[in-house]
């Protein structure tokens, strides 16, 4: 399985894949093609987010955090934010703890 193969890079709206689910993590790839977001949501659990391609603004708590490709970030429970996409191709993991 190749996740680029199985994604698009969309400037209207988040693509996401789903790469693993079981009742202990659920792991997945979001796609976003130059300034499309990812809406304002809450993490329920405990995740980590990697950035594999582009660069990505990650919106928390009237902050803005700018984030290139292999940077990780430790999303914190029940806070709201949102993503941007910079480059034309952003692709992002995040992994939950469930």
């Amino acid at each position: 399985m190749n996740i680029l193969e199985n994604i698009t890079f969309s400037t209207e709206k988040a693509n996401v894949f789903s790469i693993k689910k079981s009742d202990k993590i659920k792991y997945f790839a979001v796609a976003l093609g130059k300034n499309a977001v990812l809406k304002k949501h809450i993490a329920p659990v405990p995740a980590t987010l990697v950035v594999l391609k582009g660069e990505i603004n990650f919106l928390i708590q009237d902050e803005t955090i700018n984030m290139k490709q292999f940077d990780i970030y430790e999303i914190p429970v029940n806070v709201e934010h949102e993503v941007v996409g910079v480059s034309d191709e952003n692709l992002f993991s995040v992994a939950q703890e469930l």
